[in-house]
C-alpha cells in the first residue's frame, strides 16, 4: 500500500503545482491531474475503494498507518496549515471531481492560513472531501467522524496487542479531533459517548477520558502543547489493557487472585508499550504507568522509593474514575452523577490530587449550570 500512496501524494503534489503554474487550457495542467486522478483510483483500490489521507505536522497517515517510504513531501503542512488535514475518497470519484477540489485548495494555498480560517468548511465535491480531521459546525455537540474515530482507537489498541507499539502520528491525529470539539462544543459531556456494547468499552471509555482530560488541562491552564499531550497520555492510559484476556476484562462475577495479578500488570505493560513506541509519548508512557498511583502514595505498582506522581498523571486519574464509574460495567451498573462527584470529593488529598479534584468539580459545576 504504502508505494501505490507514495505514487498518488507525489502526483498531487505535482497537479497542486501544476495548476499554480498553467492556464486551465495549458496541456502539463490536463496531464498532471490526469496523473493525480489515476492515481488516486488506485490508491483508494488498495484500501477497500474508500480512501482516507491525513496530513499531520511532517507524517502522513494513509487509512490509519504512518507512510515511512514518501521522503521529504512538503505539501502536508501547507495543506493541513490551511485546513486541508484529511482527504477521503469514495468509490466512483471522477476527473473532474478531482480537478474542482484541486482548484479550490490551490486557492486557499495561495490566500495563506490566516484567510483559510477564516473561510473555513471543508471541499466537498462528488465523492470527495479535503477537509479537517474533525469539525463541529454547530459548536454543541460531536459532528465529526465518530465512527472513524472510534475505529481508530480500535486499530492502536489492536496494534499494541499485536505489535507491541502504538502509531503516535495516528494518537495525534485522534487527540487533533478530539481537542477541535472540545474547544467548539459549548458543553463537552454533550461529547461523551454512552457504551451500547461491552466490546467498544476500551475505546469509548479511553475517548471519554480524553476528551475530559483535554477539558481539564484546558480549565488548569495548561498550553496548547501540554494539552495535546494530556490528551494524548489520556487516550493511552489502559493500552496494556490490550494485553490482558477479555474474558477476564469482561468477567461479571469477582476476579480471581490470579486475574487480579494480571489487571494490575497493565499499567507496566502499558508503559513498555509506549516507551517502545517513542514519537513523543515520554508523558503518555507515565500516565500509563502511574494511573492507578494513589495521591497519598498507595495503589499500583508498588513504589519503590516515596514520590508524587506526574500531575498529567493526577490530572488523567480524576477523569479516568469519574468515566469508569459513569458507565455500566460486567459487573456492576453505573453510579448516578452526583455519587460519583462525591467520591472524588471524599478522596481529595488521599486517593486523588486535591487541585485537580477541585478544578474538576468546577468544571463540571459550570457545565452543569450550562455555561
Amino acid at each position: 500500500m504504502s508505494e501505490v500512496a507514495s505514487v498518488f501524494l507525489t502526483a498531487l503534489g505535482q497537479a497542486l503545482s501544476a495548476l499554480r503554474l498553467y492556464a486551465p487550457d495549458h496541456p502539463a495542467r490536463d496531464r498532471a491531474v490526469e496523473r493525480a486522478h489515476e492515481a488516486l483510483v488506485a490508491a483508494a483500490a488498495e484500501q477497500g475503494g474508500r480512501g482516507r489521507f491525513t496530513f499531520l505536522d511532517e507524517d502522513v497517515v494513509v487509512g490509519s498507518a504512518r507512510l515511512r517510504d514518501l521522503g521529504s513531501w512538503s505539501w502536508g503542512r501547507d495543506l493541513a496549515a490551511v485546513g486541508l488535514e484529511r482527504l477521503e475518497v469514495s468509490p466512483g470519484v471522477t476527473r473532474d471531481a478531482l480537478e474542482a477540489m484541486l482548484v479550490e485548495a490551490v486557492q486557499r494555498l495561495d490566500a495563506g492560513p490566516a484567510t483559510a480560517r477564516g473561510a473555513g468548511g471543508a471541499i466537498c465535491v462528488p465523492n470527495l472531501r479535503f477537509g479537517r480531521v474533525a469539525r463541529s459546525d454547530e459548536g454543541d455537540g460531536w459532528n465529526g467522524d465518530l465512527e472513524g474515530t472510534l475505529d481508530e482507537i480500535g486499530r492502536l489498541y489492536e496494534g499494541a496487542r499485536t505489535e507491541g507499539a502504538v502509531e503516535a502520528a495516528i494518537a495525534a491525529a485522534v487527540v487533533e479531533a478530539l481537542g477541535a470539539a472540545v474547544r467548539q462544543s459549548r458543553n463537552l459531556l454533550r461529547l461523551l459517548v454512552p457504551l451500547k456494547d461491552v466490546d467498544q468499552y476500551s475505546t469509548i471509555h479511553s475517548m471519554n477520558v480524553s476528551v475530559l482530560s483535554i477539558g481539564l488541562a484546558d480549565q488548569v491552564g495548561y498550553g496548547r502543547d501540554d494539552v495535546r499531550a494530556v490528551g494524548k497520555a489520556a487516550l493511552l492510559h489502559d493500552v496494556g489493557k490490550s494485553l490482558v484476556p477479555e474474558e477476564i476484562l469482561k468477567k461479571p462475577g469477582t476476579l480471581t487472585p490470579d486475574e487480579w495479578t494480571l489487571i494490575k500488570k497493565h499499567p507496566v505493560d502499558g508503559a513498555r508499550i509506549l516507551f517502545r513506541s517513542r514519537d513523543g509519548l515520554g508523558v503518555a508512557a507515565v500516565v500509563a504507568y502511574e494511573h492507578h498511583m494513589t495521591w497519598e502514595g498507595g495503589g499500583y505498582p508498588e513504589r519503590t522509593f516515596s514520590r508524587p506522581i506526574h500531575p498529567a498523571s493526577a490530572l488523567v486519574q480524576v477523569c479516568d474514575v469519574y468515566d469508569a464509574l459513569r458507565t455500566r460495567r460486567p459487573f456492576r451498573g453505573p453510579w448516578p452523577e452526583e455519587r460519583v462527584l462525591a467520591h472524588l470529593r471524599a478522596g481529595a488529598g488521599e486517593a486523588f490530587s486535591p487541585e485537580m479534584v477541585g478544578v474538576f468539580l468546577a468544571m463540571m459545576e459550570a457545565l452543569g449550570d450550562g455555561s
